[in-house]
């Protein structure tokens, strides 16, 4: 007969601690720290710590590449355009520097 309050005893102590368990919400404490100073970063460093396991290729037809042309220059046509730019450029700046317009 003791041996079964014994049993008992035991099996309602082992609920009670179940149930004094389950009704305690689990605790879960996250820590971080950050170092460094309140000013913005001005540059970032990302290090991977693995090799790719593969690499993203995007299918698709390669850029054509312009060709640019060279050709010899007309030297009086040459010489005509840098009259033309010369005396434009000189127009320009002697309409904003004349005082009698101001």
């Amino acid at each position: 007969m003791s041996k079964l309050i014994y049993n008992t005893l035991l099996l309602s102590i082992s609920l009670f601690a179940v149930l004094a368990a389950a009704q305690q919400p689990a605790r879960v404490q996250v820590e971080s720290t950050i170092r460094g100073n309140q000013e913005q970063p001005k540059t970032i460093y990302v290090l991977p710590w693995q090799s790719p396991v593969s690499v993203i290729r995007i299918p698709g037809q390669p850029l054509p590449q312009q060709q640019l042309g060279v050709s010899p220059l007309d030297r009086q046509q040459f010489l005509r355009f840098i009259a033309i730019e010369q005396s434009t450029s000189a127009s320009l700046t002697s309409e904003k520097v004349n005082p009698k317009k101001q």
